[in-house]
Order: structure tokens, then C-alpha cells, then sequence
């Protein structure tokens, strides 16, 4: 495939291979030998070996409560949010409900908000003093607040409230693509729009509801936001806080090899969800399509069933999503939390304060640098192993396909787990160079986190750009690298923009790697947030909520806006 006709063709075969090499340590260094040190400090009794941390881990009291803690928040909530977001998207896509255009934009503004975000603003109105049940207390005499979001079934309540959008945008492009046909051929047997529903679409898409499910499932089960925001008031730990609360308690025995062992006992459910995942998305026999089929045509509802629907849609929107961020809104203009809102009792100090506090200015600029930096690298990165892997052709390259797991499988593992397995790897000086308790080590972090958005945005580009486009330009005399860059990177260009907004948006809102990595002087927007709800700073949580959910909702709307254009 290369020629070898001259030192310029040989330094054009060469330089794919360094490129690829430098990319291996990379990843080395950031996620093959951290995850190591997991695995060996899982293992660690004393000066020698052993099991004796998992067995700790299966036998300990709080150990195993946080366990059937996480399965009872875990299960309803998969359950709850899944079944939200198959109906969402089949009211949209498959019925002639008003403003279908406006809706799909707007049931998926849940999944772009920051989920530990959305549970501190759902306690502006269901706690103790929260708007809606000072709303019941007045209205029917209550003495308590009625409702208890600090509980379980808050829990399951909020995630379920934000992990619908998992299923609503996942089963969305499969409700898009079943032919009208099939649909139509049982209207007019006589079946109901709802019979249609049960017997026809539903059998259909099956495989991409579980494929929602398993990922909700994961979502949830590694969620670690919702329950450090939620358990704290009443000491509830699910598994991730639970790994928190272990490294961050000194006084536990062995707290670190005993955390490292339940952590890769977590991080099996992650690992096995994504293999079945991926599983599911392989059957590919789910959809009727067919290169003919007549377009998507939505069942024709009555007026009636018709209006119902979309004041069900204007409800939930309304309740789910505007509530919970009108909440935050009026209390960061409150000069005086659990006063009732008013002119006397309205300012805009809160936001002022935020200029005027030195750690929320450092970590709105520390957010900011990781989150470009990071997603920078991760588009660089990604790009080149998904070039590879997808592509070929280049010598000296190996270990393709054990790279393109190693960019994977972080995504599917908590948060937390990745926090501790950089802790253990660069708690000591590597080669001289101290990473821990710097910036650096968040950025490493962030990195191997999220590489596999970018990932998975940029192979699919690269996969539809036909080859033949490269192939010319070899014939002509370019080598592999000068092909790629004249010819490959210009089709790419608004693939790789897109990714890179697509690991801006998390990166700049992560709370479960910095909760344990950050450092005097290295803050984040997330550890801010969290430090000033936990320390009762109210007024000042909700003013950098707000602020975080413009910025977040934007950065997201900007990406779609992109990807509609592509």
C-alpha cells in the first residue's frame, strides 16, 4: 500500500505509525494503567495479596444496605423512565399532536441538564421549605411538609424525571424509521390508534426499548449527583455514594482497598449492561423498513384524543421541566430563602456575589479550561484511533481493537470509580512529575471519561465517507497522511465540531470525578455547587444553578443545531 519511493514517501509511512504510538501511551497513561492499580489495590491485604476486601465488601452492614438501596432506587426508577419516554416519542413521532416540530426540542431538555442540577432544584420546591409544599401546608393545613424529597422515592422520582429523555431520544430515530405501511395495513383492519400501539409498534421496536432500558439502567445505577444531593440530609447511601463516603473516611479500615473492590464490583454492572447493549443494537431485526416504504405518516387522532394529548405534553413539560428551573430562578433573586417571593423580598446580589467570590470565579475559569482542553484532546484522539480502526492500512499499528475498547469502557463505569482508580495511580510522583492535587489529574480524568462521546460521533462521519475519495488521492502520489488531511479532515470538519461541543456540554457541569479529585485552587463549577448546597449557602447554589443551566441548555441546543445542518 506505500511506496517506497524516496525519503518523503518514507517519512509519509511513517509518520501514521508515530502518531499512533504517541495516542497508545497516551491512553496507557490515562486509562489501561489506572484501571490496573484498581484492580491490584482491590487485592492488597496488608504486605501480600488476597480476597479479603471483597469479602468485606459481601459482608459488611452499610456495604450491602447501600447495595439493596441502589436496586430500589435503581429498578423503579429504569422501569418508570423508560415507559415515560417510549410514550413521549411515539405522541410525537407517530401522532399528528400539535407542535410536533417544537416538542421533540423540548422533552429533551432533561437530558442536557446536569442531573445533581435538576435534584437541587427539585428540592426548591419539595423541601421541607420548598415552594410546593409550603403550597399544600397553607392550602390544607399541613404541619409537615407532605412531601419528602431527602427519601428513596425522591430518588426515584427525580431520576426517573430526568433519565426519560435517555429513552425518549434513543427510541425516537427507531419510531422514525418504522414504514407507515405496516401501521396503516392494521387502521384499516380496524384497530384502534392504541391497538396499534400494543399489537403493531410496540412488538416492533422491542430490541431499541431494551437497548433504552439497559443504557437508563446504566445511567442510573452510576448516577452519583442525585443521591449525594437527595441521601445526605438522611445518611441513605446507594453504591457510588457509598464509594465516596469509604475513600473519604480515613477512620474505615484498609478504606481504599475495600473501596477498590466494591468498585469493580459496580463497575461489573456497567461493563456487563454495555456488552448486552451493544448485543441488542446488533440483532438489528426490529424495524420494517424497506428502500420504498412509504413515508412516516402519523396516526390521524380525533380532536379530541388529539387536544388530550397535547395538554398532557403542555403538562409534563410544564411540571417536570419549567417547575423544577422557575423554582431555582425565584429563589436566586430572593434576598431571604422561605420568605414568600415578592419586590421586598427580591434582589440580584445573588448573582453579584458570584463575581465577588474568589473560589466561584477560579472554578467558572478552571470549568472552562478543562472542559475545551478535554474536549479538544478528545476529538484529537478519537479521531485518529476511529481513522485507524476504521480505515487501516497503516504499518507498525496494532492493539486497534483493544484501543478502541480501552476509549469505551470508561464511559460505562461511575464517575467515582474512574476518581479512584486516579487517585491510586497518581497519589505518588510519576517520573518526577506530581500530578495529584493539580489540575492535571481532573484533566486526565475528564479525558478518559468522556472520550467515548467523541468517539462515537466521529467513527460515524468517518464510516460514511466513501473511500474511494482517498484512494484518489493516493493514486495521485499523496501519501497516507497528506490524503487524510486534504481530503478526509475538510469532510470531517462539522463532524469534529459537533464533538467537540458534545464533550463541552458534560465536562463543563462533571460533579462525580471532581467531588474527589478537585483541589484548593483547581475548584469546578460542579464541586462549587455542591460544596455551597451542602454547606447551606441556598441563595448562592440556586444563583450558580441558573447560570449552569443556561450555559448547559445553550452549549446542547448549539450541537443539535449543528447536527440538524449536517
Amino acid at each position: 500500500m506505500f511506496k517506497k519511493n524516496g525519503s518523503n514517501s518514507s517519512r509519509g509511512s511513517l509518520a501514521p505509525t508515530i502518531i499512533w504510538w504517541v495516542v497508545v501511551a497516551f491512553l496507557a497513561l490515562s486509562v489501561i494503567y489506572p484501571s490496573i492499580r484498581l484492580i491490584l489495590n482491590s487485592l492488597k491485604v496488608g504486605d501480600g495479596y488476597g480476597l479479603d476486601n471483597y469479602v468485606t465488601v459481601f459482608s459488611d452492614p452499610g456495604i450491602l444496605r447501600s447495595m439493596k438501596n441502589s436496586f430500589i432506587v435503581v429498578i423503579p426508577a429504569t422501569i418508570f423512565s423508560t415507559i415515560i419516554g417510549v410514550f413521549l416519542s411515539w405522541v410525537v413521532v407517530r401522532t399528528n399532536v400539535p407542535g410536533v416540530k417544537y416538542w421533540k426540542r423540548l422533552l429533551s431538555i432533561p437530558y442536557f441538564i446536569p442531573p445533581f442540577i435538576g435534584a437541587i432544584a427539585w428540592t426548591f420546591l419539595l423541601g421541607p421549605v420548598g415552594y410546593f409544599n409550603k403550597f399544600l401546608m397553607n392550602t390544607f393545613g399541613f404541619e409537615q411538609a407532605p412531601m419528602n424529597i431527602y427519601s428513596l422515592g425522591g430518588m426515584i422520582f427525580i431520576m426517573s424525571m430526568y433519565r426519560y429523555a435517555v429513552s425518549f431520544i434513543v427510541v425516537l430515530p427507531t419510531m422514525k424509521r418504522i414504514s407507515a405501511s405496516v401501521e396503516e395495513a392494521a387502521r384499516i383492519s380496524g384497530a384502534s390508534p392504541w391497538r396499534t400501539l400494543r399489537d403493531i409498534t410496540l412488538p416492533l421496536i422491542t430490541p431499541s426499548i431494551m437497548g433504552a432500558m439497559l443504557l437508563t439502567f446504566m445511567f442510573i445505577l452510576a448516577d452519583f449527583g442525585v443521591s449525594s444531593v437527595l441521601g445526605a440530609p438522611n445518611q441513605i447511601h446507594l453504591m457510588t455514594t457509598q464509594i465516596y463516603y469509604m475513600i473519604n473516611n480515613s477512620t474505615i479500615a484498609n478504606n481504599l482497598q475495600v473501596a477498590s473492590a466494591y468498585s469493580l464490583f459496580l463497575s461489573l454492572f456497567g461493563l456487563v449492561g454495555l456488552w448486552v447493549y451493544n448485543r441488542v443494537l446488533a440483532t438489528n431485526k426490529f424495524v420494517v423498513v424497506s428502500g420504498k416504504s412509504a413515508a412516516v405518516e402519523p396516526t390521524k387522532l380525533n380532536k379530541g384524543p388529539r387536544w388530550i394529548l397535547f395538554a398532557i405534553l403542555v403538562i409534563f413539560f410544564l411540571f417536570t421541566t419549567c417547575a423544577p428551573i422557575l423554582a431555582t430562578l425565584i429563589t436566586s433573586l430572593t434576598k431571604t430563602y422561605g420568605l414568600p417571593f415578592g419586590p421586598e423580598n427580591m434582589t440580584f446580589q445573588n448573582f453579584a456575589q458570584m463575581l465577588q467570590i474568589q473560589n466561584v470565579a477560579r472554578a467558572f475559569k478552571n470549568s472552562l479550561f478543562l472542559s475545551v482542553t478535554s474536549s479538544l484532546v478528545i476529538t484529537i484522539v478519537t479521531m485518529i484511533i476511529a481513522y485507524i480502526s476504521i480505515r487501516g492500512g497503516i504499518r507498525g499499528v496494532k492493539g486497534v481493537k483493544f484501543m478502541q475498547m480501552t476509549v469505551v469502557l470508561p464511559y460505562a463505569v461511575p464517575g467515582v470509580i474512574i476518581a479512584l482508580s486516579m487517585i491510586l495511580a497518581f497519589s505518588q510522583p510519576i517520573a518526577g512529575v506530581r500530578l495529584y492535587n493539580t489540575i492535571w489529574i481532573l484533566l486526565i480524568a475528564y479525558i478518559a471519561r468522556f472520550m467515548n462521546l467523541g468517539y462515537n460521533n466521529i467513527s460515524g462521519a468517518i464510516s460514511q465517507v466513501d473511500t474511494s475519495l482517498e484512494e484518489a488521492a493516493r493514486i495521485s502520489g499523496a501519501s497516507q497522511l497528506r490524503a487524510f488531511k486534504d481530503v478526509m479532515l475538510p469532510l470531517l470538519k462539522s463532524s469534529l465540531i459537533s464533538s467537540f461541543f458534545l464533550v463541552v456540554a458534560p465536562t463543563i457541569s462533571e460533579l462525580s470525578l471532581s467531588s474527589l479529585l478537585w483541589s484548593v485552587g483547581n475548584e469546578t463549577i460542579g464541586t462549587i455547587v455542591f460544596s455551597a448546597k451542602e454547606e447551606g449557602r441556598i441563595l448562592l447554589t440556586a444563583a450558580i444553578a441558573i447560570i449552569l443551566i443556561i450555559l448547559v441548555v445553550f452549549i446542547n441546543l448549539l450541537v443539535n443545531s449543528q447536527t440538524d445542518k449536517d
